[in-house]
């Protein structure tokens, strides 16, 4: 397929993406009277629509970090066995992702969103069935299930955004999802801990909790659908996923330019670095810096906190002013520092917390919502608007496979220096220099973003001009 096609071209999910002048200065060219319903306010309902299919997923993933002691308490398992209730997560990610974006590309969205919301279902009822059995096979079993619709779910749930935010609003629009899904995850922190403590330290009945919120995240997501079809049939392009028009192969892959391989390891690097952290933070906050369990799942939410406020607000921001590269240089930046100050700072004994770790996790909060707010809104901008499910599948993939390593990594290390800072000094220096790496990277990016147009730097508004210029350079 030609390189230039990626201007003119409509995307596999029936979505019409506008098509501009020859000239890259000129303005899309837009046919009055000709505006659906992807135009009105009603795609501020379907936002809330695609922020609700994922909350269901945030919350459950979490709950297993929110009760890491009473786990191993209760099903007598070490750190080393506890990560790999997160490592049998991502294992299955590593390849799913992938195929989970092409799907999302050739079989529609609606369908990837009933079906991947469907599975977490499943996965999360058979870890909720294990948590009431006390078994630490059941759990991983169930958590591996649960993963084989979390990550794919994440894929389709972007690519609907895209779908309907592509332009100006885009990193608003992600960035408000992101919001919610932490709202997601800060409330699992404050009450999977409560309810613990609530029901006497009954296991399981945290974990329905989850179970129940992944049921709504998949009716939200059939309505999101009914929806989506409205829209379809209002613009006549067709029925999605039907197969007409351009069709994707792994051929396909070799049209992603350097810079969007940049970007996906450098997530990899930088996002393994902060799951890495977060899976084990609760402990981390107990064993070294004197918090009780309850004080944790309170302060936890800082993180998250920060990244519901700023993650939409700085989305808005960016698709004005852009500098996307340099922003994400800046909040790196922030999170080697938080990094480096979670190893050196001294241990205080139980019950008496070290306070300094408030200001610890408001840094991790202002990178989380800093960095979320930048990533995922670039990859639309660097790749052809009919693989946009394929190019977040991809990085969904890698991502996994750095979550699947590091978990078991840190578990390894945490254990074999248990007697120094209780295992978690070496731990963050290892993320610390993942996150180095991830810096070296994001440099590298925003000198090529420059010599290729400055896509990434550029506000929202210039996408589509910056996007004709990148099309020129055939191997950045």
């Amino acid at each position: 397929m030609a390189q230039d096609d990626a201007l003119t071209i409509n995307d596999n999910n029936s979505n019409p993406v506008p098509r501009y002048n020859d000239n890259d200065t000129a303005e899309p060219l837009i046919e009055k009277g000709n505006v659906g319903i992807r135009s009105t306010k009603l795609r501020w309902f379907v936002l809330a629509l695609a922020c609700l299919t994922n909350i269901g997923s945030f919350y459950s993933f979490d709950i297993p970090g929110a009760l890491q002691n009473g786990i191993e308490d209760k099903l007598h398992i070490d750190d080393d066995a506890f990560a790999y209730v997160y490592s049998l997560y991502s294992l299955p990610n590593i390849i799913l992702p992938f195929f989970g974006g092409i799907i999302v590309d050739k079989l529609g969205i609606r369908i990837a969103l009933g079906v991947f919301a469907f599975i977490l279902i499943i996965g999360q009822g058979i870890v909720t069935l294990g948590a009431y059995q006390l078994s630490y096979g059941v759990i991983l079993a169930g958590r591996v299930v649960f993963g084989l619709g979390g990550e794919c779910l994440s894929v389709a749930q972007s690519s609907v955004i895209a779908k309907w935010f592509m332009g100006k609003e885009l990193s608003l629009a992600l960035g408000a999802s992101l919001c919610v899904a932490r709202l997601g995850s800060s409330a699992n922190s404050v009450l999977s801990t409560s309810i613990y403590s609530w029901t006497n330290q009954t296991l399981w009945i945290p974990f329905m909790v989850g179970l129940v919120l992944c049921a709504g995240s998949w009716v939200a997501g059939l309505i999101l659908g009914g929806i989506d079809v409205k829209a379809d049939k209002q613009e006549g392009t067709g029925k999605e996923g039907s197969g007409e028009g351009e069709t994707i192969s792994l051929k396909d892959l070799k049209s992603f330019k350097l810079i969007y391989y940049l970007l996906l390891f450098n997530c990899f690097f930088l996002y393994g670095a902060f799951f890495g952290l977060n899976n084990n933070l609760n402990k981390i906050m107990q064993v070294r810096f004197g918090f009780t369990n309850q004080q944790a799942g309170f302060c936890i939410p800082i993180v998250y906190i920060c990244s519901a406020v700023i993650t939409p607000l700085f989305g808005k921001f960016t698709d004005a002013k852009g500098k996307r590269v340099f922003w994400m240089l800046l909040a790196s930046g922030l999170f080697f520092i938080d990094h480096l100050v979670i190893a050196f700072l001294p241990d205080t004994k139980q019950g008496n917390p070290n306070w300094a770790m408030l200001a610890v996790l408001l840094g991790v909060g202002l990178f989380y919502a800093t960095y979320a707010a930048i990533f995922w809104p670039c990859i639309p901008l660097v790749v052809r608007a009919n693989m946009t499910g394929t190019a977040y599948g991809v990085v969904c993939s890698l991502q996994n496979l750095m979550l699947t390593i590091i978990p078991l990594a840190l578990g390894a290390i945490a254990k074999g220096t248990s007697t120094f800072h209780s295992g978690y000094f070496w731990t963050e220096i290892l993320l610390a220099v993942i996150v180095g790496i991830g810096i070296i990277i994001t440099t590298w990016m925003y000198f090529l973003d420059i010599k290729t147009g400055g896509v990434l730097n550029k506000p929202g508004t210039s996408r589509a001009k910056s996007s004709a210029k990148m099309s020129s350079f055939s191997k950045h």
